[in-house]
């Protein structure tokens, strides 16, 4: 990240800067916010991009558990008033360094991937910022904390493949079963009634319309993979049993996008 997007400012730049230096540094220590300190931070009137499950559950309370937030924000010293030259009343709110680094690459990242995992406990979420040959990661729980850290991009489909297969059920590929919609809705129940747990990992680019998106049912003992693809006016269903590598090549053509050229 070398020039300043339209609305930021050098400071905003220098942090962002400062917050991709520590990548694959394991000692790193960025912040973990809660759903309210980060709309709090990047705006309560903006959208969001990541879930927000614990404001989702007080949507009548946002404003006030933003301003709450940005009250024990204040008082710990992470964001501080800036008052300008001459003037007796602070113009705005500046956050920590590390904080307006993350803010900024929350909403800079030249593509931005996201996996959501369901399983019959709840939700879980992880949320990938690609900027070059890094990546600024955001993980959400299902009680609204999120925690960041910083790596290298060609970690991440590991990443999340640890997300979709925690057991590490993947052993190798099986026989491929190709349904039209009518035939998958017939048939789902036969093929992934044993499912567990269910990732959905989709991949956007800035300023484009275009989606990638793989999805995983992880059973007792093995993980099935499905594709969806266009074929004409129709819609086909690809469902198979997958390998750890197969898994992996998948998560990496929604990391980079390439399914979309």
């Amino acid at each position: 990240m070398s020039e300043i997007p339209n609305g930021w400012t050098d400071r905003d730049l220098e942090a962002a800067k400062a917050v991709l230096a520590v990548s694959g540094n394991d000692e790193q220590s960025l912040p973990t916010l809660t759903d309210e300190e980060i709309v709090a931070l990047d705006g309560v009137g903006r959208d969001q991009l990541v879930a927000l499950p614990f404001l989702e559950e007080h949507q009548d309370q946002i404003q006030f558990a933003g301003n709450v937030a940005l009250r024990s924000l204040l008082v710990k010293g992470l964001a501080y008033p800036e008052v300008a030259e001459g003037e007796a009343e602070p113009a705005k709110l500046n956050a920590s360094e590390d904080i307006t680094g993350i803010i900024m690459l929350r909403r800079t990242g030249q593509r931005l991937v996201a996996a959501e995992r369901t399983t019959g406990n709840g939700k879980y979420w992880l949320y990938g910022y690609v900027h070059g040959d890094d990546i600024l990661e955001e993980e959400v729980n299902d009680v609204g904390i999120h925690a960041f850290s910083v790596y290298p991009a060609e970690r991440f489909a590991d990443r999340l493949a640890i997300l979709a297969d925690p057991a590490e059920q993947t052993t190798e590929d099986g026989e491929t079963v190709e349904l039209n919609q009518e035939q998958f809705e017939a048939r789902a129940a036969e093929l992934l009634g044993d499912t567990r747990a269910i990732t959905v990992v989709t991949g956007i680019a800035q300023e484009s319309e275009s989606v990638d998106n793989t999805t995983f049912y992880a059973s007792t003992g093995n993980v099935h993979g499905l594709e969806i693809r266009q074929q004409d006016e129709e819609t086909l269903y690809r469902i198979a049993p997958v390998s750890r590598e197969s898994m992996i090549s998948r998560l990496q053509t929604v990391i980079s996008g390439s399914g979309s050229k």
